[in-house]
């Protein structure tokens, strides 16, 4: 009676089993990814081809040229394509190969990492450098971003002039009087989580928001170790990644610039991060932070609706590869949520400002934009939609009928000329991807400053330390597009790619189509720039695991030949 026995639980057909637990999934990496069905392979193998096509070009091009900032013309964003030293390109990479191959031998040092060290240290890196950078150069907006300050910053204080058409607001003259949200309504949810900042810490300058943007850049990089090691399970891969994150200066560069990209950029990243490890897990915990971080996104910057398409294609994916209807539900609520926070910010603001704001310049008219020629480059920035906006007397339907006939009318002209099809869209390409620099130096090089500007602006702006800036940067991305294409290679000779490695993937390719064909700028390409980072390191990872067994025979082969001559002068 007094002595203890191990109890059994009986089922209902009367057998006992003991009380195991049950032992937790397997999470799938590159190497387990399980059997595709035909739409998951079909989807999953046309986005890697299509960026194989992409960066290929990409590579190949940066590799003979690069594009860079006029100087003579550079407060007016022109462009210009210089030829690139071929010789020295060859010299750097083969000199990095070696360094690759010479770190090799200390591959075991992988296995020893505490990786949330490294993730700890790369933030606070990441962090330490952004803030040297604002509060050295203490930039002042410009332009459409100065537009979204000065409204951020007197609607944090009750008052909404600049909604009110014939109000002094900063460019007024440029848009007739009427106001600058009549142009780009979409813009008012960056100027609503401004204000919400300027709200707590004030709005006597931009420098909270430059503060917030140094914070996303610090968490958008974790986020993409996160993924690294959430997609590829690998220390050696993640730590590479973190390495590449380090080395990756421009974002932080681009701090300066207050306006929704590196918000909506580093919001982006973690829902995706939540999206994959769905995807991974099937555990429906993980679809609310990534809505709610989509949202913020796209309230942030527009431009990433890019995104919330790609979900949704993966998600259909999903739905139809496992048959889980929440998925498509989760789509559907994702696209009613995106769409209508944006609106519901518009009403709010034509509520506070009691003004009705125009439907704004619609995509249409900055398709006609991205394939017309620009002052500053290919497909870049022109007057053409504010004219034809204006010119319809802000009637949409009658000014996106008019972009329409020239869009017809271009592309009739690009039929008829494929030669010239060719040169506006490589140069475009080009334009914008080769421009190493994303213009993370130029946003604020050209802009007045609160404060003088101190030894590290200066020597950035106008010493040796910007030179070597902006070689770094070119020899950096040479690289990086180098082995994310042998990314996309190794990814494409896998029997199956899981779903889960194209979230980051169609993203990219959504950003290159999208700024190939509408409007484009290099500093656009930011944002899309660290979400190459893991299937770089995923590449070099795989480069440093290869035996090279016929490459060494070829060399033992090759160094036997002298030794052959030898033995037969002899006999």
């Amino acid at each position: 009676m007094g002595s203890k026995k191990n109890t059994a639980s009986k089922n209902r057909g009367g057998n006992t089993t003991k009380n195991i637990k049950k032992a937790p999934p397997v999470e799938k990496n590159i190497e387990t990814a399980e059997k595709q069905n035909l739409l998951e392979m079909i989807v999953t193998n046309t986005i890697c081809i299509l960026l194989f096509v992409a960066f290929g070009f990409v590579a190949i091009t940066g590799f003979f040229s690069s594009a860079v900032i006029d100087p003579n013309q550079y407060i007016n964003e022109v462009i210009i394509f210089q030829v690139d030293n071929i010789v020295l390109n060859l010299f750097f990479t083969v000199l990095f190969a070696l360094f690759v191959f010479k770190m090799k031998k200390h591959y075991d040092f992988f296995a020893r990492v505490n990786m949330r060290v490294m993730e700890v240290v790369l933030t606070a890196f990441t962090a330490v450098l952004g803030f040297i950078w604002i509060f050295s150069v203490t930039s002042i907006p410009a332009a459409d971003s100065y537009n979204l300050y000065e409204t951020a910053s007197l609607a944090s204080k009750g008052i909404y002039t600049p909604f009110i058409n014939g109000s002094q607001f900063y460019n007024s003259a440029y848009y007739n009087g009427y106001s600058y949200f009549n142009f780009y309504p979409f813009q008012l949810g960056y100027v609503f989580l401004s204000e919400l900042v300027y709200r707590v810490f004030g709005s006597t300058t931009a420098i909270p928001m430059q503060v917030i943007n140094v914070i996303c850049v610090s968490l958008a990089y974790l986020g993409i170790a996160k993924i690294t090691k959430l997609l590829f399970m690998r220390k050696s891969v993640e730590f590479i990644s973190i390495i590449m994150l380090a080395c990756c200066v421009q974002p932080i560069l681009f701090c300066t610039f207050t306006y929704g990209n590196i918000i909506g950029m580093c919001c982006a990243i973690w829902a995706s991060f939540f999206l994959i490890r769905y995807f991974k897990t099937e555990e429906y915990i993980n679809l609310l932070p990534c809505g709610v971080l989509l949202v913020v996104s796209a309230v942030a910057k527009y431009n990433n609706l890019i995104y919330l398409i790609a979900f949704v294609i993966l998600l259909i994916v999903h739905t139809v590869k496992r048959k889980k209807w929440q998925s498509i539900a989760f789509a559907l609520a994702l696209c009613l949520a995106v769409v209508g926070s944006g609106k519901l910010i518009i009403m709010s603001y034509e509520s506070r400002a009691n003004v009705k704001l125009d439907q704004g310049i619609s995509q249409t008219l900055y398709l006609d934009m991205g394939i017309n020629d620009s002052y500053m480059a290919p497909g870049w920035y022109n007057a053409i939609p504010v004219n034809l906006y204006k010119s319809n007397n802000f009637n949409m339907d009658a000014a996106n009928a008019q972009a329409s006939a020239d869009i017809k009318a271009r592309l009739g002209y690009f039929a008829k000329n494929p030669g010239k099809a060719a040169e506006f869209f490589g140069g475009k390409i080009i334009s914008q991807w080769n421009e190493t620099t994303f213009e993370s130096i130029w946003v604020s090089k050209v802009k007045g400053h609160y404060e003088e500007i101190n030894g590290i602006g200066k020597a950035v702006y106008e010493g040796s330390l910007g030179q070597f800036i902006e070689l770094y940067c070119g020899f950096y991305m040479q690289i990086m597009y180098i082995l994310f294409v042998i990314g996309i290679i190794l990814l494409l000779r896998r029997k199956s790619i899981a779903i889960e490695f194209t979230v980051l993937l169609l993203a990219i390719l959504g950003g290159f189509g999208y700024h190939t064909l509408f409007e484009g700028k290099s500093q656009y390409i930011l944002t899309y720039v660290i979400l190459l980072i893991p299937y770089c390191a995923y590449a070099l990872n795989s480069i440093t695991d290869m035996k090279f067994e016929k490459i060494r025979k070829i060399i033992g082969n090759l160094k036997s030949i002298p030794n052959n001559h030898k033995a037969k002068r002899k006999t």
